[in-house]
């Protein structure tokens, strides 16, 4: 079996908080390979504006062009129905039987994951991997809550927070200010000459 780690977002834009929780859950979990999947029409945000899914993948893309063991993954980039990680996770074990997925998520996603679309399925499908938003002493309390709850494997992921979201990085760029070090060189240079977020 391949261990395959997931990392599924909006990226809007990928950040470098992304690419380092990817190598946190690589190096901790022995991953063959993490894949970063963009994510295409997510419910949760149906009424967030989102920048065009196949802008956001390319800035993945451009964002591991030199990570090893890291790749973009297109899996939900063009579906334009709603997209459910329940029916990923079953389409994904389906087509790939000999991955074991290991899907990595946030401390406020572990909190909402109840109210998800069939949260069961969710960890019948995946190893749930979960990184801390604050604390780890919170995260370990809130993973035996939902272990006992929706059962599965839940598993934190021994990473620094780093203090870095999407929403400022956009709010940065409409203001004229810097995001030197939020985002690789490569994607602060497509975001400057495509225009994106102006």
């Amino acid at each position: 079996m391949k261990r395959i780690g997931i990392l599924g977002g909006t990226f809007d834009p990928v950040h470098i908080g992304h690419t380092a929780l990817a190598k946190a859950a690589l190096k901790q979990y022995r991953l063959d390979k993490v894949l970063v999947m963009t994510g295409g029409n997510p419910p949760h945000k149906r009424d967030i504006k989102k920048t065009d899914a196949n802008i956001r993948h390319d800035m993945v893309k451009l964002a591991l062009i030199d990570e090893e063991r890291i790749e973009a993954f297109d899996f939900e980039v063009n579906k334009r129905e709603y997209t459910y990680t329940a029916k990923t996770l079953t389409e994904l074990k389906k087509l790939h039987p000999d991955w074991e997925i290991y899907f990595i998520i946030g401390e406020d996603s572990l909190y909402d994951l109840p109210t998800w679309y069939e949260p069961q399925t969710v960890c019948q499908n995946c190893v749930l991997l979960v990184y801390p938003r604050i604390d780890n002493s919170d995260l370990d309390k809130l993973i035996k809550e939902r272990t006992k709850e929706l059962g599965g494997d839940i598993r934190p992921i021994n990473s620094n927070c780093i203090n870095v979201s999407s929403t400022d990085i956009r709010e940065r760029i409409k203001k004229g200010k810097s995001i030197k070090g939020l985002v690789t060189d490569s994607v602060e240079e497509y975001i400057r000459e495509k225009g994106v977020y102006k």
